[in-house]
This record gives structure tokens, C-alpha cells and sequence, in this order.
């Protein structure tokens, strides 16, 4: 491990001027060029300082450390900082929170700055279902809502696959038998997912999927619009439309109503993740898929805290609850 008088060694100062740098007590007793010089050897030589008091090095701090990738600051944050938070309490610990927005050197400062701190624990939160690099100097590290580029870290994700079949089945319970789906046009791992389960339902029930039902466009209102525009003007439009997210659900809603369409009279949505802001402002309400995100970190932070881990090491699936509102009815009369 890097020591403090390896940097004052490698910036060419005394041990007691690479202290005051580091500590950030150098204004007016160390010159900003020798200042400089001790924090690019730092960097340099990946120099972690100690941020606690002495005598704690054997100890431990009690402290969760969580460290988000663009994630932190989304309405998605919110049940899962509420059960780490939750979870911590009732057993006693802390927690630190940290985002470096998903950049490369940011994420560098970030753990270096968890460890100084001495966490005991720390959940490396992604902001969608994907890999992540797990740094090799992280040790007692898990992954929320995504699994790592490391087979030595456990990772919490949601089951995609029997979401999307347990939505798509949900309309064909209904009597529906064409049923669009409007989806992203991007390649991470939750879109394939949904849309192989989407046509595996339809398989299921003896139908054979249309491709051209399938429609992918931009993760925007703009690009939702547009996605239903393409479906929804056919005039062998689908009765049901199972979408990627709420906010392409939403987009479903505009069109149908631009076009006449009665919600759930003529047309049946289905969304995903049940984002509050938008599924319940919704009229109708909006049936969707509830993402797991708060039973995801409180099963994760537990473990983690009580060194209750699986072994051998794996990604756990976690089950989506289908929340059943007013965009779902049987299927038109004839269709």
C-alpha cells in the first residue's frame, strides 16, 4: 500500500509538506507549484489518505459505502437509497453516498475517497440493469441492480424475462391476440430480455409474433410519439401495447388520444417500471410492471452487512410485481 513518505519521496518534499497538501492545509505553507507536485505523485502513485482518527486502522467504521454511476440523482434512486438507508439504521450503521456520473475518473476519486474512509461495505449501484467494472482493490463490494466484470462479486437484478411474460400474459388473459410492443432502440441487456419474453408469451399461446407489431425508437416523448404514431395509424392496429417503459406509455396515451382512441375502450397499455410521476398521473392509470429496486438493496445491504452472502457467488433475480390500474380491459368485441 502506498504510503505518505512514498508520495513526499516521489515529489521531492518533506513527509510533513506532503501532509499539509493532502490534508488541505497547504494555503500559505506550501507554494502551489510544490503543491501541485504532491498531488499529481498522489494520483500517480494511487495514494489513499486515512480520513479517520488514529487508532482506527484495526477497527471497523460500521459504515456502508455506496457508490452510484449516474444513478443517485434519479426518481429510480429513490427506493433504493430509501433501503439502504432503512436497512443500515436498524443495523447500526452508517452510510456514505457517492455518484461519479458514470465518468472514468471520477469513479477513481470515488473509491479512492470510500476507502480513506475506511467503509466496511460497499454497494456499487447501476442505473439500469447492465455490467459494471468493479475495481480490483475493492474488496466486500456488491453490485444493485446490474452484476460485475468480476466473478468474485455478487450482483441483484431484476427478472426481466418473467416481468415482461407475466405483462404480455396478463393481456392475452384478456382475450387480446395482437399486441404491439414499443421498445427502445438501444442494445442493453433489459431490452432483449423484455422483448424475447414478450414473444415467448405470444409462442405460449399459440401466436406466432409479427415483427412488424415490434417497433423501436428513441427513449424520449418525442421518440415515444413517434413509436406509436407508426403503430397506432395502421388500420390493422394492435388491441394491446405492451411498452419498454412508462414514459413510452406515455406516448401511447398522447397518439391514442390525437387519434380518437379510447383507453382502455379500444386500445390496452402496459408499461414498465411503475414510475410514480408518471403512471399514476395517467388517466387512466396506468397498468405496469414494478420494478424491484427497494427489495433489491434491502436484501443486498443486509447480506452484506452480516457477511451473509451466497456461496458460491452468483446474480440473483428478483421478481417484478404486475400493478394492475385502469389501462387494461378485455379485448374489443370482434377484434
Amino acid at each position: 500500500m502506498t504510503t505518505l513518505a512514498d508520495v513526499a519521496d516521489a515529489a521531492q518534499v518533506s513527509t510533513a509538506a506532503a501532509s499539509l497538501v493532502l490534508s488541505g492545509k497547504a494555503k500559505g505553507r506550501v507554494s502551489a507549484q510544490t503543491a501541485a507536485r504532491v498531488r499529481a505523485a498522489a494520483d500517480e502513485l494511487g495514494y489513499v489518505r486515512d480520513a479517520l482518527a488514529g487508532g482506527m486502522r484495526n477497527r471497523r467504521t460500521h459504515t456502508v459505502g455506496v457508490l452510484g454511476e449516474s444513478v443517485l440523482s434519479t426518481p429510480y434512486a429513490v427506493a433504493m437509497i430509501d433501503a439502504i438507508l432503512t436497512a443500515s439504521r436498524e443495523l447500526g450503521w452508517s452510510v456514505l453516498l457517492t455518484d461519479s456520473g458514470g465518468d472514468a475518473e471520477q469513479t477513481r476519486r470515488a473509491v479512492r475517497e470510500l476507502r480513506s474512509r475506511r467503509v466496511d461495505v460497499i454497494v456499487h449501484a447501476a442505473m439500469y440493469h447492465q455490467q459494471v467494472h468493479v475495481p480490483a482493490e475493492l474488496n466486500n463490494v456488491a453490485v444493485l441492480n446490474g452484476f460485475a466484470d468480476r466473478d468474485d462479486v455478487v450482483g441483484v437484478v431484476p427478472d426481466e424475462e418473467a416481468a415482461a411474460r407475466d405483462a404480455v400474459t396478463h393481456l392475452l388473459d384478456l382475450g387480446h391476440r395482437r399486441i404491439g410492443h414499443i421498445t427502445h432502440d438501444d442494445t442493453t441487456i433489459a431490452i432483449g430480455l423484455r422483448r424475447t419474453a414478450y414473444e415467448d408469451a405470444l409462442r405460449e399461446a399459440g401466436i406466432t409474433p409479427d415483427p412488424s407489431l415490434v417497433i423501436s425508437g428513441g427513449n424520449n416523448p418525442e421518440g415515444a410519439d413517434a413509436s406509436a404514431r407508426l403503430l397506432l395509424e395502421r388500420t390493422d392496429r394492435p388491441t394491446a401495447v405492451f411498452c419498454y417503459n412508462d414514459g413510452m406509455a406515455a406516448g401511447v396515451y398522447r397518439v391514442a388520444a390525437a387519434l380518437g382512441l379510447s383507453i382502455p375502450e379500444d386500445l390496452s397499455v402496459v408499461g414498465f417500471d411503475d414510475l410514480r410521476l408518471i403512471s399514476t398521473n395517467l388517466s387512466p392509470q396506468l397498468t405496469t410492471m414494478r420494478l424491484p429496486h427497494y427489495e433489491m438493496a434491502d436484501w443486498l445491504v443486509r447480506r452484506l452487512i452480516t457477511g451473509d452472502l451466497p456461496d458460491p457467488v452468483a446474480t440473483h433475480r428478483f421478481p417484478c410485481q404486475l400493478i394492475i390500474r385502469d389501462s387494461t380491459a378485455p379485448a374489443p368485441v370482434g377484434a
